[in-house]
């Protein structure tokens, strides 16, 4: 077997793998009647505010860690199920901040708000849909006094949901409740000026103003594959990668898009710019730093097959882009030559995006350990496993 193919075949394998966990499972779980739980994996990020980080947990808890030293404190919260086998519980997008609340949703359908200082005075809102197959995957977005939120309520179904930042209480939800839905959301999106930006499973991209829930436009011209990973903004365009292997440029006025370049597999994580490059993970293991001025690639590393993919959206810090792949293993480049600088590994696989505060750079891999790295001394800082703390 040559080794592209043996890498297909690894990186297929590992995507039905992902559309098992958060698909499949809950579907087939449900008919047999077992604990639906069992199988799920918390790819929540890391949220840090002040000398506090804030993680989800694959059984719907959120734990508060110091940002010095990982000491624990555990939210008197869990996602709580109105039925018998009502979904994962678990916090899949990384959570939210905002002044004196923190925001999540959990994959049997709620958005829920604390207060980010003792973690009580719970307020919830859960979406509509399917019980068993319906669910938030990414992280619930604040822009001013609104909440958004892409949420998937039925096999094939999604919809966006605009609700009051402090009641809770819904405001709009797009399409509108005697509209068919659109394709399941698994993403993030991203709101500027007032406007939500975000891609389904069905191949389309959606512009929509959380005034009213009213569409602005649908992109004109189908994509070639599913969306999930959360689009960036730069400029006048919309930057986001796709399942048929594409990195698309999209105008945020007209929806109209363009391929810029093409990876070896699917774009699943985020990408992150610095306002000239954007710097793109892909599960053909490679990260592609592109130049928008020159619409060209500048480098990409490590520019050969890779059994192991990447799913995690990557940070800047200073000069240096820090990543992580699905193996467990943390690497730092230069951002500008792309040169590999320094790696280590850090445990199981990290499938969350990474977060930076300061000097140091947090990873959450799915054993539940947090680990901190000291990004100026190289060396360990601390690392805790959730498990160990619930």
């Amino acid at each position: 077997m040559s080794l592209s193919i043996f890498r297909k075949f690894n990186l297929g394998r590992l995507f039905f793998g992902v559309l098992l966990i958060l698909i499949s499972v809950p579907i087939l779980v449900g008919c047999t009647g077992q604990n639906r739980n069992a199988a799920t994996q918390s790819w929540s990020g890391v949220a840090v505010s002040n000398d506090t980080t804030y993680i989800g947990t694959k059984d719907g808890k959120l734990i508060q860690l110091s940002v010095e030293g990982g000491i624990a404190r555990i939210a008197p919260f869990e996602a709580p199920q109105t039925k018998q086998n009502q979904g994962f519980p678990a916090i899949y997008g990384t959570p939210t901040i905002n002044e004196d609340r923190i925001y999540f949703g959990t994959y049997n359908g709620l958005v829920v708000s604390l207060n980010r200082t003792d973690l009580r005075d719970m307020r919830s809102f859960e979406i509509g849909g399917n019980d068993l197959t319906k669910g938030i995957a990414g992280s619930v977005i604040v822009h001013e006094n609104r909440l958004v939120v892409a949420a998937a309520e039925d096999a094939n179904e999604g919809r966006l949901y605009v609700l009051d930042s402090q009641t809770l209480s819904e405001i709009c939800r797009y399409p509108a409740r005697n509209e068919d839905p659109i394709g399941q959301l698994w993403t993030t999106p991203i709101v500027a000026n007032g406007v939500a930006y975000f891609g389904d499973l069905n191949h389309y991209v959606h512009s929509i103003s959380i005034a009213d829930c009213s569409t602005n436009w649908v992109s004109p011209t189908k994509l070639g594959g599913a969306v999930v990973s959360p689009p960036t903004i730069l400029g006048n365009n919309l930057y986001l990668g796709t399942f048929d292997q594409y990195f698309y440029e999209i105008d945020l006025l007209t929806g109209s898009s363009k391929k810029l370049f093409a990876g070896e597999n699917w774009f699943w994580a985020g990408s992150i710019t610095d306002g000239n490059t954007f710097y793109i993970p892909n599960m053909d293991g490679n990260i592609y730093a592109y130049d928008v001025g020159t619409g060209r690639i500048r480098w990409v590393y490590p520019d050969e097959p890779q059994i192991d993919p990447i799913l995690a959206a990557p940070v800047l810090y200073e000069d240096e882009l820090v990543y992580a792949t699905d193996a467990g293993m943390m690497v730092v480049l230069d951002a500008v030559s792309g040169s590999r600088l320094w790696d280590r590994r850090v445990g199981d696989s990290v499938r969350s995006p990474l977060t930076s505060s300061e000097n140091l750079v947090f990873l959450h891999s799915i054993d539940e350990t947090i680990t901190a790295i000291d990004m100026e001394t190289r060396q360990l800082a601390w690392a805790r496993n959730l498990e160990d703390v619930r």
